[in-house]
């Protein structure tokens, strides 16, 4: 009996130390994140929920674009970035950027990223033609930009013959509202509230999503750090998911996300009532499987954005994995 008790113990020993090693190889987990971007799992990020789980403290800085985001990772400050857009991603693994796609992190419609048109300009989606020769502002390599590619062809209006002014939200909110450019597409809560103030949504979120633009955020994280510490990934996408599932079921802290996010509370509860959280099952067998939604989209925006320099990929499941999904 002894010698059993103690084989059991043994094991139990050796479940616990390798579960430590596998949630403690880093000293500390970087995460990138946007503000005006409200998600449920900043509720864990506030009540340092990552923190006690991981084990190590979890540093949380904010980026104007996901394109940062993989600046960032590429220097080696970020190990993971929550919420980047699937348009920057498909830039940075079309450019060999050592990171993989672990997770959707939400899929949102129009609401949360659009294109607003300066009142002052007079034009609409039924002149929208009339924006040709005309400067407008776009954050340049993230889901604004893959919006204002598409709501242009929507509208029957030629992107190429505009003149692109690379801004980041804030900027490009600003830039409407001094009418120094015709339209501004742009995301994040605060910045459309404010280019609203001078503009109107060249398309509403109903039109947009009629004309099939739609927008998916993605967890992605460096390949160094998915082979270092596969766990301490694990833990982050389940406790994600832990908070996307309370969320869902109308129990979060919304005071809490709202003021992490730097938005007022009516403002949060209207953006995440655009969002969608799905969970595991539905990730696997709708998005992330073979043929699935998300794989369909990074083929399109891959080719969408494809340069000679950097051509498309010929299988993006080589940058996706779904092992670390709960």
């Amino acid at each position: 009996m002894k010698k059993i008790i103690s084989l059991l113990l043994g094991s139990i020993f050796a479940i616990i130390f390798t579960a430590s090693v596998a949630n403690s190889a880093a000293n500390e987990v970087r995460v990138a994140f946007f503000l005006e971007w409200a998600t449920p799992n900043q509720e864990a990020k506030v009540k340092k929920v990552f923190d006690d789980a991981l084990g190590v403290p979890v540093k949380w800085t904010n980026f104007a674009t996901g394109g940062e985001m993989t600046e960032a990772m590429l220097s080696g400050d970020i190990d993971i970035s929550y919420s980047q857009g699937l348009t920057p991603f498909v830039n940075a693994v079309n450019a060999k950027a050592p990171i993989k796609l672990v997770d959707i992190a939400v899929l949102y419609g129009m609401g949360g990223t659009t294109c607003v048109v300066s009142n002052a300009s007079g034009i609409t989606k039924a002149n929208a033609a009339q924006l040709e020769g005309k400067k407008v502002a776009v954050p340049l390599g993230t889901m604004a930009d893959y919006v204002f590619r598409e709501t242009m062809k929507a509208v029957g209006a030629d992107a190429s013959k505009m003149t692109v002014v690379d801004m980041v939200p804030e900027d490009g909110s600003a830039a409407v509202q001094n009418g120094d450019v015709a339209m501004a597409c742009l995301f994040g809560g605060k910045s459309i509230e404010n280019a609203l103030k001078a503009g109107t949504r060249m398309l509403t979120v109903d039109e947009a999503k009629a004309a099939g633009i739609a927008g998916i955020d993605i967890t992605s994280v460096t390949n160094k750090f998915l082979k270092e510490n596969p766990g301490m990934v694990r833990t982050f996408v389940e406790i994600t998911h832990e908070y996307n599932a309370k969320f869902n079921s109308g129990k979060s802290d919304m005071n809490t996300i709202a003021k992490d996010a730097a938005m007022d509370l009516a403002g949060t509860k209207k953006q995440m009532g655009g969002f969608e959280f799905p969970d595991a099952a539905t990730m696997k067998s709708k998005y992330m499987n073979k043929g699935g939604i998300l794989m369909n989209y990074l083929n399109v925006m891959g080719k969408m954005f494809a340069t000679s320099e950097n051509p498309a990929l010929k299988n993006y499941s080589k940058v996706v994995t779904t092992k670390y999904l709960p």
